[in-house]
């Protein structure tokens, strides 16, 4: 189990130094020279020098990759290009705003798939199945940013019920939430559903039938613990999603989340704002699946990771 265990962690270290390693490449080499994108155009070359030199992109660039590596190891995340901020400072306040969105959408979301798609599994091809599959189609033909920007105009604007923009209390929370959750359930409601029509036909609840066991208690007792487990792995690979940051989500609801700080530096070319964004996201993303890995062996034994 140790064993195991250690190669996972070797396997996470590896995938976040692949996203931040293609991400510093990929900045620097397509998006342009930051230090003319920050001087107005027109500006003496001998200042355009002088600011390359205060960012550090002057040097070769297997030099800044290596600097950047360094500084990373030791916790530093560098210093935004714009105001001078440093960048793990920004990051740490972000992050709290997209881990509560993010927490809050996708518990809702899987409460919301846990009872539509069982219900639409107890009789399939029925009319509840078919309401809830209507609902599926719909939801999932929906862009996020039509429906947020819809929420937006009836609730705020027309109702004046909950605040457009900004995080200023707990209704700010009711309309991003709204259109995460419509935007996950989907296919979180496909999953949970078809597991609990194939669940419900294995042996082992055809042998609880025959000991005459309530048709309630194997439906949510010995069905869900086997059906709910395609639901975890959805679960942490949209949470990962979502902390990664709801880009448009945040950036329509103006949320001081993640997404938005990763959008605004996209904007402004702020390379360390973006590689400090991208970088908590990679971790988050990692850190989630291997939970989920434990979370899944827990649920069932079967797939438990360990010595042969």
């Amino acid at each position: 189990m140790a064993r195991a265990f250690l190669v996972r962690l070797g396997q996470m270290v590896l995938v976040v130094w692949a996203v931040v390693t293609i991400v510093f490449f990929i900045l620097r080499l397509t998006t342009g020279d930051p230090a003319r994108l920050m001087n107005a155009p027109g500006t003496p070359e001998e200042v355009i020098t002088r600011t390359r030199e205060r960012l550090g992109t002057d040097k070769p660039l297997l030099a800044q990759y290596g600097d950047y590596l360094v500084d990373m190891v030791q916790g530093d995340l560098g210093t935004s290009f714009r105001g001078a901020t440093p960048v793990a400072d920004a990051v740490v306040a972000a992050l709290p705003n997209t881990l509560m969105l993010a927490g809050i959408a996708v518990v809702l979301a899987a409460a919301l798939a846990l009872l539509l798609g069982s219900l639409a599994a107890r009789r399939p091809n029925g009319l509840l199945d078919r309401a809830v599959l209507a609902f599926v189609a719909l939801a999932q033909a929906t862009p996020a940013f039509w429906l947020a920007v819809i929420l937006v105009l009836f609730f705020s604007l027309r109702l004046r019920w909950f605040p457009a923009i900004d995080l200023t209390g707990p209704k700010s929370f009711v309309l991003p939430v709204a259109t995460l959750v419509i935007t996950l359930s989907p296919v979180l409601i496909r999953t949970v559903r078809q597991s609990f029509i194939e669940t419900m036909g294995e042996d082992f609840i055809r042998a609880a039938r025959a000991r005459r066991v309530p048709e309630h208690r194997l439906f949510l007792v010995h069905g869900l613990k086997v059906a709910a487990l395609p639901l975890v792995t959805l679960i942490g690979l949209q949470l990962g999603f979502l902390l990664a940051g709801a880009v448009v989500v945040e950036a329509i609801f103006n949320w001081p989340g993640i997404g938005k700080l990763i959008l605004d530096a996209l904007a402004s070319r702020d390379f360390p704002m973006i590689q400090g964004g991208v970088l908590v996201a990679a971790v988050a993303f990692v850190l989630l699946n291997l939970i989920v890995d434990q979370v899944y062996g827990v649920l069932d034994p079967r797939v438990r990771v360990g010595p042969r």
